[in-house]
Order: structure tokens, then C-alpha cells, then sequence
């Protein structure tokens, strides 16, 4: 009897921790970073471009005088979107972005050398698609849609044309959700604003100059994601 009793207890001793092994919780995998919803954002880049200033030649119209403006400087402002995540890793959105900019170049005539071109980019924006695909917290994206921006060109300084220009732009980055609901960023853009011939302000109404102006810049961003 003794002996039988010390069998159950020993079974019992020896069942007893695998029993509260097989009871306890088993380790779970920590829940994947989901990137749908809105967010909005702050930025601050830098940019550079070509743009051509033609100028007419004569109060009579073309031809015209030519010069080149490679316009380049920093911008800052705010961004707005909204990101939806399909089930797997495919992320889709939509965004947009408003920027005040200091974006200036200036050079001369070739066959004026005393007349001084000069062009300003003052602010700029843009409406586009996102799509890309996440690595958890990383996401690497291409972007593209509408651009428009405030273009001013100006002659020896006096002779202001300033035109609102619309083209499109195109463009890839990469972020990282730092938290839940920080996120931030790293990106590319390249912009053509078109060409827009426009009435200087002085007294031939029929001679027109003419702007065109393409940029690329580099930005970094700090969003909040709701």
C-alpha cells in the first residue's frame, strides 16, 4: 500500500509541471504595423531647375532673346493624405502638398549682356496617387500627379511676369513608421511646370516673354497618422 502510494505521488510530481507548461499562454508574434489611415505632415527640401526667359527682341514681338535660368533653394510646408493597406502588403493613397519656396536663379543676355533675367519659383504644390509595398514598419513608394506652381520672371528687376503654371510630377521615396503614429520620410520629386508666354508690364502690347521651368528636389518629412 505504502509503495503504491508513493507511485501516485511521484507521477504526480512529475506530471504536475508539464501540466502547467502545456496551461500556459503560448508566446505570441507581435502584431504587423498596418499603414491605413490619414495623416497629415510637415516638410522642408531643397530644389534646383532649368527654366528659359524668352524675351522679344523688338516692341514689335519676336524674335526673341534668350537665356537660360538654372533657379535652385530651399522650401518648406505641409502635406495631407490618406494610405490604405490590402491584405498582405500592397499600400495605395492618395496626397497632397503645399510649399513656400525661395527658389531663384538669374543670369544675362548673351546679346544684351546688361539686361539680367532672373527667375522665382515662390510656392508650389501638387495632387497625386501613392502606391507601394510594406516591409512592416517600411514602406518604399512612386508618387505622381498634378503640379502647379507660382513662377515669376523679371528684367533687370523692373519688369515683373508673374504666372500661375500647372504641369505634372513624378516622383519615389521611402518611410518609416518611428511609432504608431509618427512616420517619417525621405523622398525624390521631379516636376515640369510647362511653358506660359505672358504681357510684360510696359506699353507693346504686342510683345510677349515666355517661361519654362522644370525642377527636381529632396525632401524630408515628419507625418502623424490617426
Amino acid at each position: 500500500m505504502r509503495a503504491l502510494k508513493f507511485a501516485l505521488l511521484a507521477s504526480l510530481a512529475i506530471a504536475t509541471p508539464a501540466l502547467a507548461a502545456d496551461l500556459s499562454p503560448l508566446p505570441t508574434e507581435p502584431a504587423a504595423y498596418t499603414w491605413t489611415g490619414l495623416y497629415v505632415g510637415a516638410e522642408a527640401g531643397y530644389a534646383w531647375g532649368n527654366s528659359t526667359y524668352d524675351g522679344a527682341g523688338s516692341p514689335a514681338g519676336p524674335p526673341f532673346i534668350s537665356t537660360s535660368l538654372d533657379p535652385k533653394g530651399g522650401f518648406g510646408g505641409a502635406y495631407v493624405g490618406y494610405n490604405y493597406q490590402f491584405n498582405g502588403n500592397y499600400v495605395v493613397g492618395v496626397e497632397a502638398d503645399a510649399n513656400f519656396a525661395d527658389v531663384k536663379g538669374d543670369n544675362t543676355f548673351a546679346v544684351f549682356p546688361g539686361v539680367v533675367a532672373s527667375g522665382d519659383l515662390e510656392w508650389f504644390g501638387s495632387a497625386r496617387l501613392r502606391a507601394g509595398y510594406a516591409f512592416d514598419r517600411f514602406l518604399p513608394f512612386v508618387t505622381g500627379g498634378v503640379a502647379i506652381g507660382r513662377y515669376s520672371g523679371t528684367e533687370n528687376g523692373t519688369l515683373e511676369n508673374s504666372e500661375t503654371m500647372v504641369g505634372w510630377t513624378a516622383g519615389a521615396g521611402l518611410e518609416y513608421a518611428v511609432t504608431d503614429n509618427l512616420i517619417a520620410r525621405v523622398e525624390y520629386r521631379y516636376a515640369d511646370y510647362g511653358r506660359k508666354s505672358q504681357s510684360p508690364l510696359f506699353n507693346f502690347p504686342t510683345e510677349q516673354v515666355r517661361l519654362d521651368l522644370t525642377t527636381n528636389d529632396v525632401r524630408v518629412g515628419l507625418s502623424y497618422k490617426f
